[in-house]
């Protein structure tokens, strides 16, 4: 009965999450026109910022005081890359070892690059 209510209350928050996700509420500018977004947009184009990485810069009596440089996110990297792919990552807790996409893709590509390079140690004669 207990596991019943649980699907449903899990239910109803995806239904609200995605009904407040298509309010347009957000301002955003895009390309230099400034513009009215909805939620799912504005979120969309933060985790695309947070994957690229960027600079930020913050001010104080209208004057630049420091810049923060914001490295890509390779979580966020994964997360697009799977969205786009089509595919729904699976929610783990990073304690318990898995790797994300991106070090998979990474310890992949130091693979290659070193059977490539003959540097794995393997003769291929």
């Amino acid at each position: 009965m207990a596991e019943n209510k649980k699907i449903k209350a899990g239910m109803l928050l995806s239904k609200y999450l995605k009904d407040i996700s298509n309010e347009e509420t957000e301002f955003l500018t895009v390309q230099g026109e400034d513009k009215m977004a909805t939620k799912a947009e504005a979120l969309a184009r933060l985790m695309w910022k947070m994957a690229l990485g960027y600079t930020e810069k913050k001010i104080l009596d209208g004057v630049v005081a420091k810049e923060i440089v914001h490295s890509p996110d390779k979580a966020m990297i994964g997360l697009i890359w799977d969205r786009t792919e089509g595919k729904a990552p699976l929610m783990h807790d990073d304690k318990q070892g898995k790797q994300t996409i991106a070090d998979k893709v990474s310890a992949e590509g130091k693979k290659r690059i070193a059977k490539a390079g003959n540097l794995d140690g393997h003769n291929e004669s």
